[in-house]
C-alpha cells in the first residue's frame, strides 16, 4: 500500500503532484478513502496555488468519489468546480496582473479557458452519471 503524503516539501506544487501520484496508486489499490484524501489534500493546495492545472487535475478528486460509492458528494464536487471556474479562469489568464501582457489578450485567454475547461468538467460530470447510472 502507498504510503501517506507528507505536506514537508517547501514547494505545494512537490506536493500537489505528490498527492495526485499517491491518489493514482491507492486508486490502483482500491483504497478510496486514502485516494479522497490525497485529492482533497491537493484540491486545498491548489486552490491557493499560482499554478495552472488542467481540468482534468481539478475533476480527478469528483471522479474517484463517485468510484468509492460516494455519488453525492461527486455531484457537490463537479458543481464547486463549475461555480469556481470564474476565479480560477480570471487567475490562469493573469488578467488582474499588469506585468503580465495587454488586458485583450488576457481577456480572450481568459474567455477560451471558461469555455474549454467549462466543457471538460460537464463531459466528465456526465462521465461519472454514466458509470453511477451502470450500479442501479
Amino acid at each position: 500500500m502507498p504510503e501517506p503524503i507528507q505536506s514537508s516539501p517547501a514547494d505545494s506544487d512537490d506536493v500537489i503532484a505528490a498527492s495526485h501520484r499517491a491518489a493514482t496508486a491507492f486508486a490502483a489499490a482500491r483504497c478510496w478513502t486514502e485516494a479522497i484524501e490525497a485529492l482533497r489534500n491537493a484540491k486545498d493546495l491548489m486552490l491557493s496555488s499560482r499554478t495552472i492545472y488542467p481540468a482534468a487535475a481539478w475533476c480527478k478528486l469528483p471522479l474517484y468519489l463517485q468510484k468509492a460509492g460516494r455519488f453525492q458528494e461527486a455531484m457537490e464536487e463537479f458543481s464547486f468546480l463549475i461555480e469556481d471556474l470564474p476565479r480560477r479562469a480570471r487567475q490562469d489568464s493573469r488578467l488582474d496582473d499588469p506585468n503580465v501582457g495587454p488586458l485583450k489578450g488576457k481577456q480572450q485567454y481568459q474567455d477560451l479557458i471558461l469555455k474549454s475547461d467549462h466543457e471538460i468538467i460537464l463531459r466528465k460530470q456526465a462521465l461519472a452519471q454514466q458509470r453511477e447510472a451502470k450500479l442501479k
